[in-house]
């Protein structure tokens, strides 16, 4: 009796272990915490906001509405998942590691925790958190299933998995400058390539379960096509921001000083012409996400010293 009471513990533990590390799987966190803490503290910034307790919640609700975008993306996806070796590891459903049943009450407790979040930061948060959700679930829901619908599937990801991040971290604190907002367009803009760069990857596994995307329509060259005008009208809209001084004129001095570290070894493949920008452009994904981290980092830092903004 007693060695039954010593080994309960170990016995939970061992219960235990595998759902929990299914459930961590399905959260995919290392594929956007970066990118999300990034999104949300433009969005704080531009929005007049500083490092307090509004920006570590909205902070926490961002990171958790893109997680039940993800979570429930492969609650549905599943068995399409199935069809691909690769992706059958990945997704803990199809691998056998938990139930669809575990899938969806995660997500349905994600789901309240992120309005929960959202409602203590005022009503306009609340709404577009909420949008957010909405759009997250009409994404991949199999009834919509947005993600396989052409052009929806780019304006729902775009607004769902970052422009909606930016405005709830803006209307957090809603002290920016006129029309600073629209800046969510830019973060959109990034979105859409990212939604774009996974279609074409993807393309092969998801003709195969049924889906009919903007990729599939557009063909691989002119969704490359279509990535490079997505980021060359971010980076026009970055311009134009810059111009209005609506950021800081000295703010690309950081980018400019960082990225040649963070990129190095990415440059030195395409110098020595091992690697092409397009072919090989998910290796410069994380660089870039770290590059516009620091960015932001340093840009609320700054604005402590009052020598760099006298700059």
């Amino acid at each position: 009796m007693y060695s039954k009471i010593l080994n309960a513990p170990r016995v939970w533990y061992r219960w235990a272990r595998r759902p929990v590390k299914g459930l961590l799987q399905l959260t995919r966190y290392k594929e956007y915490v970066l990118f999300v803490t990034v999104t949300t503290l433009l969005g704080a910034k531009l929005g007049g906001g500083t490092f307090d307790l509004r920006l570590l919640i909205v902070l926490a609700a961002n990171i958790l509405v893109v997680g039940f975008a993800f979570m429930y993306n492969d609650v549905e996806d599943a068995p399409d998942d199935a069809l691909d070796a690769k992706k059958a590891r990945r997704n803990p459903i199809s691998a056998g590691i938990i139930s669809p049943r575990i899938g969806r009450v995660a997500c349905l407790i994600v789901s309240a925790l992120v309005l929960g979040l959202y409602a203590t930061l005022g009503g306009m948060t609340f709404l577009l958190g909420a949008l957010c959700l909405g759009l997250a679930f009409l994404y991949s829901w199999r009834v919509a299933r947005l993600k396989a619908v052409p052009v929806a599937d780019l304006l729902s990801h775009g607004l769902s998995l970052a422009g909606l991040q930016f405005l709830c971290a803006y209307f957090a604190f809603d002290q920016g400058k006129p029309y600073s907002w629209l800046f969510f367009l830019f973060v959109t803009l990034i979105s859409v390539y990212g939604e774009l760069n996974n279609e074409l990857r993807d393309i092969e596994v998801d003709r195969k379960a049924g889906i009919r995307h903007t990729a599939d329509l557009l063909g691989v060259r002119w969704t490359k096509a279509l990535m490079v005008a997505s980021l060359m009208c971010a980076v026009a809209l970055l311009a134009i921001f810059l111009a209005m001084e609506m950021i800081p004129r000295w703010l690309p001095i950081v980018p400019l000083v960082v990225a040649p570290m963070l990129f190095a070894e990415q440059l030195w493949n395409l110098i020595r012409r091992e690697a092409d920008v397009m072919d090989n452009r998910e290796d410069m994904h994380d660089p870039a996400i770290l590059v516009g981290l620091v960015t932001c980092v340093v840009w609320f830092v700054a604005d402590k010293m009052p020598y760099v903004r006298f700059f």
